[in-house]
C-alpha cells in the first residue's frame, strides 16, 4: 500500500467525475491519491464501517456483499466499472472482498468533492469574450498572469498609478495546496489576496447549511471586505487545487487600495447631483430591510450588502450610485465591490 503521484490519468478518465474534470484538475489531485496493492481474498472495506476515502478499481475482480449476502461482481475492465466502489456515501451499504489481485485507486471524498465542486461551478463563471465556451473561458483566464488580470480590473482604472507599483513591490507570495483553508468564515484578517496561480471555492456556512456561493481562480481578488468594514470573514475560501497567492497586508491596503479609490459626498452634494447630474444618480441603501423600512433617505433603493454582489448584473454601468448606510462602514464595502465591477460609485456621509 503505497501514497503516489505516478497515478494513470487515462484510467482515472474512465470513471466520473473525472472524465469532465481538466487533466490540470486531475494533475492537481495526484498526489493526494494512495495506490493499493491488494492480494486475493483482501478486505477492502466493510460494510456499516465509515471510510474517508472513495475507492476506485483500476485492475483485478472484487465482490460487493450487501446485508442480505446478495453479491455484486465487479471487474476492472467492465464497461459497468465507471464509478467509485459503493460509491453511495461515507458510511458503506456493502463490504468489498477482493476476488483476485487487484489494484485500486484510493483518494480523500472531501478533496475530491472539493475539485469537483470548482469545477462544476467554475462553468458559471462570466466570461472574458462573451461568445467563449465556458471551458475555453477558464482556459484562458488560468493562463493569464496574476499581475495583467489584476491591472485589467476596472478598480485599477481609479488610483494613482505610482500606487500601483508601490502595490505590486508590496505584495509577498505563498505557496498554497489543495484542501487549505485561507480565510474562515467569522475569523478576524489581516490581509487581502489575489491568486496568483490556482483555483479555490468560496463557501458560506457550516455543517448541513454550507452552500458554495463562488468559484474563484488566477487574477481573482478576495478578503477585501473585512479589511474595509473591519468585520469578520464573512466567507470561506479553500483552495481547489496546488497554487500561490498573493497577500497584502492591511496598512498596504488601506494605503494604496482603499483611501484613493472610496470616494464621499454630502448630502448637498447628493441634492446636486439628483439635480445636475448628467447620467443619472441613484442612491442605494445596503442596511437590512428592517433598517431600511425603519429610516431611509427619500427616493433610496434597498440593496442589502449581502446580496450586492448577485445584483451587479441588473444595474447599469451609465448611473452613478451614492451608497449609504447609517454607521459607513457597509456603504464604503459596497462602494468597493461596485468600483471593482467598473461601476461609478460613492459613499454617502450623513
Amino acid at each position: 500500500m503505497t501514497a503516489s503521484s505516478n497515478i494513470d490519468i487515462k484510467q482515472l478518465e474512465g470513471f466520473i467525475p473525472f472524465d469532465y474534470l481538466t487533466t490540470a484538475c486531475i494533475n492537481d489531485l495526484a498526489s493526494k491519491f494512495r495506490i493499493q496493492e491488494l492480494d486475493k481474498g483482501k478486505l477492502v472495506f466493510k460494510r456499516g464501517s465509515e471510510d474517508p476515502e472513495c475507492h476506485f478499481l483500476i485492475q483485478g475482480d472484487i465482490d460487493l456483499a450487501d446485508e442480505n449476502f446478495n453479491v455484486n461482481k465487479v471487474t476492472a475492465n467492465s464497461d459497468d466499472n465507471y464509478l467509485a466502489l459503493d460509491n453511495s456515501s461515507k458510511i458503506h451499504r456493502t463490504s468489498a472482498i477482493t476476488t483476485s489481485p487487484c489494484q485500486i485507486y484510493s483518494i480523500n471524498r472531501d478533496y475530491l468533492d472539493l475539485v469537483t465542486t470548482w469545477s462544476q461551478l467554475a462553468e458559471d463563471l462570466e466570461d472574458h469574450e462573451a461568445e467563449m465556451n465556458a471551458e475555453d473561458s477558464a482556459e484562458e483566464i488560468e493562463s493569464l498572469d496574476w499581475m495583467d488580470a489584476l491591472l485589467r480590473s476596472p478598480l485599477f482604472a481609479k488610483i494613482p498609478a505610482a500606487n500601483i507599483q508601490k502595490l505590486l513591490i508590496r505584495f509577498q507570495e505563498k505557496e498554497v495546496s489543495l484542501g487549505e483553508v485561507i480565510v474562515k468564515e467569522h475569523d478576524h484578517g489581516d490581509d487581502f489576496f489575489v491568486i496568483k496561480d490556482g483555483r479555490a471555492i468560496v463557501t458560506q456556512g457550516e455543517g448541513h447549511k454550507e452552500k458554495t456561493v463562488a468559484a474563484i481562480q488566477t487574477g481573482d481578488c478576495f478578503g477585501e471586505d473585512a479589511l474595509i468594514s473591519g468585520s469578520e470573514r464573512n466567507a470561506t475560501v479553500t483552495m481547489a487545487s496546488n497554487g500561490s497567492l498573493m497577500l497584502l497586508g492591511k496598512e498596504d491596503f488601506d494605503e494604496l487600495l482603499k483611501k484613493p479609490t472610496i470616494r464621499s459626498i454630502t448630502i448637498n452634494q447628493l441634492q446636486t447631483h439628483m439635480e445636475e447630474g448628467d447620467s443619472g444618480t441613484v442612491l442605494i441603501d445596503v442596511r437590512h430591510p428592517q433598517e431600511f423600512r425603519h429610516d431611509r433617505l427619500k427616493g433610496s433603493d434597498n440593496v442589502p450588502l449581502n446580496h450586492l454582489r448577485e445584483k451587479l448584473k441588473s444595474l447599469n454601468h451609465d448611473f452613478q450610485y451614492v451608497i449609504c448606510c447609517d454607521g459607513g462602514r457597509r456603504s464604503e464595502v459596497a462602494a468597493y465591490i461596485m468600483m471593482e465591477a467598473g461601476f461609478n460609485a460613492v459613499c454617502l456621509t450623513r
